[in-house]
């Protein structure tokens, strides 16, 4: 009897151990409030746009400058997308909107957790966490929810024209401008990265979505993706910039003085490289 007593214990305590890991895993590649998942955007005009959650401002970077393009709710920022003169701002309190280039807003979706946005193709794209997909085709004026999979909600990044999203259980597809998706096999799960045809995944894998090739691999899970560079949880690469610290967001867009990369440092500033990533300076502080 003691010992049935204590394998039933110890399958208890192997179930918690189970179940809290599995939560942990959920927490840690969700956006968090501890600096990660840092609303950095290409700017339509060139130079990127950040939203400072700190000082609630629109912050638009450009040629080694930044000037202060609009204020903005208090909220916790979780992901930004720019495209013409509409802004997405996606926080833990709904999806924000502004039409104006950042200098109004308004909450077009309150009371959800949204965690990722995109604007291209004439359609905006934004994912509330564990809940589902919305769209607009109105530079955000009104939403519809898309057709998602059951379950398959928990988005880390979207994409649009090609329309794809990146979630804990792969990566799901729409082929008509994202009104119904669908789950693309042959990919990995926890993808949290989206760039031009490539996912990005927590394990540190790069792999092409057309065909499910794994095109590298890296030592660190994956946060961002541009053209050229992949941000982990351990540096950028493949330069190798910023080893041992967590580079939630990269960026490349242009200026007057060319092409550029900007990166932001969990809990840290925002850095611009003006030679494909072989030197960085810092340009804001949040």
């Amino acid at each position: 009897m003691f010992y049935s007593a204590l394998l039933r214990a110890v399958a208890i305590a192997v179930a918690v151990a189970l179940t809290f890991g599995a939560v942990l895993l959920r927490e840690r590649t969700s956006p968090s409030g501890e600096g990660f998942w840092t609303a950095l955007a290409a700017a339509p005009a060139g130079g990127v746009y950040l939203a400072d959650e700190q000082r609630r401002e629109l912050i638009l970077l450009r040629d080694g400058q930044a000037t202060v393009a609009g204020h903005l709710p208090q909220a916790i920022y979780r992901g930004l997308s720019a495209y013409e003169h509409t802004l997405l701002l996606a926080t833990e309190g709904g999806l924000y909107v502004s039409t104006d280039q950042g200098q109004s807003w308004r909450n077009a979706i309150p009371g959800r957790r949204f965690t990722a946005v995109a604007m291209g193709d004439g359609v905006g794209l934004a994912g509330a966490w564990a809940e589902g997909l919305w769209r607009s085709e109105d530079a955000g004026l009104t939403w519809q929810a898309a057709q998602v999979p059951r379950s398959d909600t928990e988005f880390e990044a979207l994409q649009a024209a090609p329309y794809l999203a990146a979630t804990l259980l792969g990566v799901l597809e729409s082929d008509d401008r994202g009104q119904t998706w669908h789950h693309l096999a042959g990919l990995p799960d926890r993808a949290t990265a989206l760039y031009d045809g490539y996912v990005g995944d927590w394990r540190g894998d790069l792999y092409r979505v057309a065909d499910g090739l794994r095109v590298n691999r890296f030592k660190a899970g994956i946060w961002s993706i541009t053209t050229g560079l992949v941000a982990t949880t351990d540096g950028i690469y493949p330069v190798g910039a910023f080893v041992g610290r967590e580079v939630t967001r990269v960026v490349s867009t242009t200026e007057q003085s060319g092409f550029v990369f900007y990166a932001a440092l969990a809990r840290g500033g925002l850095y611009r490289s003006p030679d494909g990533g072989l030197s960085w300076s810092l340009v804001y502080q949040p």
